[in-house]
């Protein structure tokens, strides 16, 4: 049996591993692509997750199939895989134990969103799994190949590796990140003092009489449904915005004019999107967990709050119930596989049934004539049949339309100024009014009293308080971004001779992946300029840009060259970073130098202290100690 030496390993191999890694860092990609475009509803498994995870499992059964047959061959255990691959095979085990623990996390706490999905304990398990996954063919390259290596025969593997370990970083420290959604936005944080509160309102149908009706200060009040009767109004309320998820939020039922509230909900989650039985006798509503996720609920309860019974119960979006004319079925929007549709459920839960010709739609409004209106992704109004297999596009845009109790005429929200106000439209799209025009609020879910008469509510703006958090937020972008890009680019640079296209190739692709996290496509011609720079740089000074000065002003310009073409891409998108001059003219520079801070780890500027014997050191010693006593002496 073999068991002093690892079997050897190839180029080809190299390549492969090399491939399936850049595969699974797609993988992750796509799956947080899914999860920043509404794509991902509270559940483990997703289509998204099956690519993720069918691409590390092929990883491992490469690994596996290899190392099977090496055991056959003789050698060892331990030296079962070509030397540094039991990296890549370690990082797979924890990428599987990751993943059962993921999903036992999301099952209890559930789905994290925003900063809190990038640090969480369960991610960053997978995340090291994936790392030592990529890092396999680096460390075996390494070891079989000196710094006089080069070509693309060799750098391929690595430059793949490279690109998913450092886009690997990026996606995890997002919120620190030069090429996301970073930009001048942040400099806006909301004064929560100058929040007016939630309010009900009514307005006639030509515009007049728009009357306060009730008013929630500090409370966020939404989605006026009035009962059939025009006698009761239930919304909405929450008291504001939790870390990490939605507040805690109750329906409520008041009569139409504002008077004699009534809390109908205890449930402690986020309840919402009431909708009235064609009776007036039941309310069906959306419930999920406040300040997480979690599972989605579509329940019904009596008007006064008792006999409640969950008719819809999964991991999968609901939103947006209404009723059938006549009662018997809830009809909803959710996720089907890649698309939002609307589907149909008993009013006492049951099998749920597609309905085929909605494809992309939001937000349905059942008349009691049978009709069904909703808004669709690209911002269409779509009038349809019961079956939705007959869908007919208005000439309008908006969402949360309603249709008047007679048919004839349509509500629903679209910005007019700078704010969402409330139209009414002839129901085939024509002669369309603004009725609300409020100013600095924000109108939301219109709801017919009568035909001449709507019900809606409306929510202030925050008032935008210009800070220096954001400046600050952007230039600690803009120094880890630099620090973890060159810190691999100059490993690659230091250790073997680049091809020229290799940071091209790297830096590009990991402008490309970020870019799609946040749709900031606009910085990925700064990646690329970054890329072809560093290219450039490397072909001029040749062998010398690996030592010395060289090296260090490589580290110097690449970081500072890339913070110039970010700027410049947001500035040719946005027309301004809201940043002042100084800070525009200093960022390059603090970019520069954390990259030449990074260099000195590669190639410390100290010179090494000259070996000197010790007989050497000594002898002057000595000398100097009787000189010193002679003349104390004397």
């Amino acid at each position: 049996m073999r068991t002093a030496s690892y079997p050897p390993s190839s180029l080809a191999f190299d390549w492969l591993m090399a491939v399936l890694a850049a595969l699974v860092m797609a993988g992750v990609i796509q799956d947080g692509w899914a999860h920043a475009h509404g794509m991902v509803d509270q559940s483990f498994f997703t289509p998204w997750h099956a690519i993720l995870y069918g691409c590390m499992a092929l990883s491992g059964a490469v690994l596996g199939v290899v190392g099977l047959r090496n055991l056959t061959r003789g050698y060892s255990f331990r030296c079962g895989l070509p030397y540094g691959y039991w990296t890549s095979a370690i990082g797979v085990l924890l990428f599987a134990s990751g993943g059962v623990f993921d999903l036992y996390w999301h099952t209890i706490f559930g789905i994290e969103t925003d900063i809190t999905g990038l640090i969480s304990i369960s991610h960053l398990w997978l995340a090291l799994g994936g790392a030592m996954l990529f890092a396999g063919p680096i460390r075996s390259i390494a070891h079989r190949y000196d710094e006089h290596a080069g070509g693309w025969k060799i750098a391929g593997p690595l430059v793949l590796c490279t690109f998913a370990l450092l886009t690997l970083l990026g996606f995890f420290t997002q919120y620190a990140s030069l090429f996301g959604d970073n930009t001048d936005e942040a400099i806006m944080t909301a004064d929560s003092k100058s929040l007016t509160g939630g309010e009900l309102f009514s307005v006639r149908t030509d515009g007049t009489q728009e009357t306060r009706l009730l008013t929630a200060p500090k409370h966020d009040v939404w989605g006026a449904a009035v009962s059939p009767d025009g006698t009761f109004v239930a919304y909405r309320v929450a008291a504001g915005v939790t870390s990490g998820g939605l507040a805690a939020s109750d329906i409520y039922v008041a009569r139409t004019d504002g008077t004699h509230p009534v809390r109908i909900t205890h449930s402690g989650r986020h309840d919402t999107q009431p909708a009235w039985s064609p009776d007036g006798k039941h309310l069906a509503y959306v419930s999920m967990p406040a300040g997480t996720s979690g599972n989605f609920r579509i329940v019904t309860v009596n008007a006064d709050g008792s006999n409640a019974h969950v008719a819809v119960d999964g991991s999968t979006t609901v939103q947006n119930p209404a009723w059938s004319p006549d009662g018997t079925h809830i009809l909803f929007q959710s996720r089907n596989g890649l698309h939002q549709q609307l589907a149909l459920v008993p009013a006492g839960g049951g099998a749920v049934r597609w309905l085929s010709g909605t494809i992309d739609a939001n937000e349905p409004y059942w008349t009691r004539n049978g009709a069904i209106v909703y808004d669709r992704s690209d911002g269409a109004l779509v009038l349809t049949n019961a079956s939705g297999s007959k869908p007919a596009v208005l000439p309008l845009s908006g969402s949360e339309p309603a249709l008047s109790p007679d048919g004839s005429r349509i509500a629903y929200v679209r910005n007019a100024g700078g704010a969402a106000q409330v139209f009414i439209a002839h129901a085939d799209g024509s002669h369309a009014v603004n009725v609300t025009q409020l100013a600095s609020q924000d109108a939301s879910h219109p709801a017919w009293r009568s035909n001449n008469e709507l019900l809606f509510t409306a929510a202030g703006r925050p008032q935008g308080v210009y800070t220096s958090m954001g400046q600050t937020y952007s230039m600690d972008a803009i120094i880890i971004s630099s620090l973890i890009t060159m810190g691999l680019v100059l490993l690659l640079l230091r250790r073997w001779r680049m091809p020229l296209g290799a940071f091209t190739l790297l830096l590009g692709l990991n402008g490309i992946a970020l870019a799609t996290q946040s749709d900031t496509y606009w910085d990925i011609p700064a990646a690329l300029a970054t890329g072809i720079l560093a290219d450039l740089l490397v072909a001029v000074l040749k062998e010398r840009v690996r030592s010395g000065n060289a090296f260090y002003a490589f580290a110097f310009i690449v970081p500072f060259a890339m913070t110039v073409f970010y700027i410049a891409s947001v500035r040719l998108n946005d027309g301004s970073l809201g940043w002042p001059p100084n800070m525009i003219i200093g960022a390059p520079f603090i970019a520069g130098f954390a990259g030449l801070l990074v260099s000195f780890c590669y190639a410390p500027p100290l010179p090494q202290a000259v070996s000197v014997p010790d007989e050497a050191v000594r002898a002057p010693v000595r000398q100097a100690d009787a000189f010193t006593a002679e003349a104390a002496r004397s």
